[in-house]
């Protein structure tokens, strides 16, 4: 069923009904970025499948029958059986010893990510969770309380246990919560936000942990930036062509059609409205120049089309992971049946943030040797250097720092999913490492935002030495913006505070061709 069908859904109002339908993956990024609120559908159907399966998990412990993670013990340790007295007691446990995350803590927007990318997940129905739990994550999203996770200790199967127990914690009212600002012990940021303490059954912690909401909600998180950073390439890239005369030719629709590839077809296509109205290409007599541009101009929109394209394939598997059933044991609402399998393995994020981090690093290496061409005496049309007017050494400095973050973007563009090692006694002999996958993506996507804010400072400088009347509209727009963060070099002097503001600026999508 959709969550469409829900009578109230239509109504207008800001919104998000959670149900068992399809959620979109931009859902996630309103609730995390934008703090949109959310609310179960109010549809009998669905409400009914919920109790359904809950109804069948409880028949099956009634009648004695082993169900993994719930009156059976976990991994190896689940051909002990869990008496039934214990029962209540063991969903607890399986929180409690799974309290040894480390590392730096995700920050507030990704903890919402998180708690979102379990809530829909938990809502199709085939994981015995009641309303009440459902009820008690839009309680965390609603009310702004939030669990502190930490970044490590996943090795993405069975799912992200160990941060996933730590927003299971948190509904426990254990361990801590942002809330209004600061970290408070979840207990108290509870009680302030005006939530109660979440009593779990059995099973309904087992689900909160057991899956792959982690690495999803990251992996989310990274499209979006790695989007806005492609976005940022492109323009820069365009700037590139007219500081350095270029030919139009390289962009020219045709060549990109015969290509056939969306993405290469979408990334000319922005460089090629980012340059509508330029007089510096196809502007520079030909005599002593090579009859092409180098190819990190000509052949800029097949590098960034092919991360695009990569893209596009992440999207449409973060979105079918968002809308998985990930857990383990399924227990089926219609049959009553439960099912012990793997829909906990995050293969397929795994996979798709290693190409994610492989995407971003050759496009940082595409922006690296576009800065390197600028100070280039051979091939910059007779640019200094140093790319500034004075007695200096100008950017010089700053092209060595664009390539070494380019550097260390290559070297952490290294595959995670070829990295399975066993644990859990070998129980979890062959995992995903989803969410290491994850983690790496996003501060290679980091650093890809900080060697294009490197060579924007770099273009900025040179474009200065040109005749401004001659660039484009779009060409004078992205200087502005990046002029209103660096303005241009009239003596050496330190450009780390600069480079920071600019990353920033990228990461929030405010450095594209299309932005006016």
């Amino acid at each position: 069923m959709d969550t469409a069908k829900d009578p109230d859904s239509a109504a207008p109002h800001p919104e998000i009904v959670i149900a068992d339908g399809d959620v979109p993956i931009e859902a996630l990024v309103d609730v995390a970025l934008g703090a949109r609120p959310v609310r179960l559908a109010t549809d009998p159907a669905w409400t009914d499948k919920l109790q359904k399966s809950r109804d069948a998990l409880e028949r099956s412990l009634s009648a004695g029958h082993r169900v993994y993670g719930v009156s059976t013990g976990v991994g190896y340790s689940s051909k002990h059986v869990v008496d039934s007295t214990h029962i209540q007691e063991f969903a607890y446990q399986i929180i409690r010893q799974h309290g040894c995350g480390l590392g730096e803590m995700f920050s507030v927007a990704q903890g919402r990510a998180v708690v979102f990318a379990r809530l829909v997940s938990l809502a199709k129905g085939y994981s015995a969770v009641r309303l009440e739990l459902l009820e008690a994550l839009c309680g965390l999203l609603n009310r702004g309380v939030t669990p502190v996770i930490p970044m490590l200790g996943s090795v993405g199967a069975s799912g992200d246990l160990t941060p996933l127990s730590y927003l299971a914690s948190v509904l426990a009212g254990e361990r801590e919560a942002y809330y209004d600002g600061g970290i408070l012990p979840a207990a108290e940021a509870l009680r302030r936000a005006g939530l109660v303490v979440h009593r779990f059954v059995p099973k309904e912690s087992l689900a909160i942990m057991n899956g792959t909401a982690v690495m999803t909600a990251i992996g989310v998180l990274n499209a979006v930036r790695m989007e806005r950073a492609l976005a940022a390439s492109e323009a820069a890239t365009a700037l590139a062509a007219e500081v350095m005369f270029g030919r139009s030719q390289a962009f020219a629709p045709i060549a990109h059609r015969l290509k056939h590839h969306p993405g290469q077809i979408a990334a000319a296509g922005a460089i090629r409205s980012a340059l509508a109205g330029s007089r510096m290409l196809d502007s520079r007599r030909e005599e002593g120049r090579i009859i092409q541009d180098p190819y990190s101009i000509r052949c800029a929109p097949h590098v960034i089309g092919a991360a695009r394209d990569g893209l596009a394939w992440t999207s449409d598997v973060l979105h079918r992971e968002l809308n998985s059933v990930n857990d383990n044991p399924i227990v089926d609402p219609e049959s009553g049946a439960t099912v012990f399998a793997g829909n906990f393995y995050g293969g397929h994020v795994a996979l798709a943030m290693d190409l994610v981090k492989i995407a971003a690093a050759s496009v940082a290496d595409l922006a690296d040797r576009q800065f390197a061409l600028l100070l280039d005496s051979r091939l910059n049309v007779g640019l200094p250097e140093t790319l500034v007017a004075y007695e200096g050494c100008g950017v010089k400095a700053l092209q060595i720092t664009c390539s070494a973050l380019t550097a260390l973007a290559v070297q952490r563009s290294a595959s995670d999913t070829v990295l399975s090692r066993p644990t859990e006694a070998s129980n979890q002999d062959k995992v995903s490492m989803g969410l290491n996958a994850a983690l790496n993506a996003a501060e290679v996507i980091t650093l890809l935002q900080q060697v294009l804010a490197a060579l924007l400072v770099g273009l900025s400088n040179a474009a200065a030495l040109r005749d401004a009347a001659l660039f484009s509209t779009g060409a004078r727009r992205l200087l502005d913006r990046v002029r209103s963060h660096s303005p241009i070099l009239a003596a050496d002097r330190r450009l780390d505070h600069d480079l920071r503001e600019l990353t920033q600026a990228i990461d929030a999508g405010g450095v594209r061709a299309d932005v006016p």
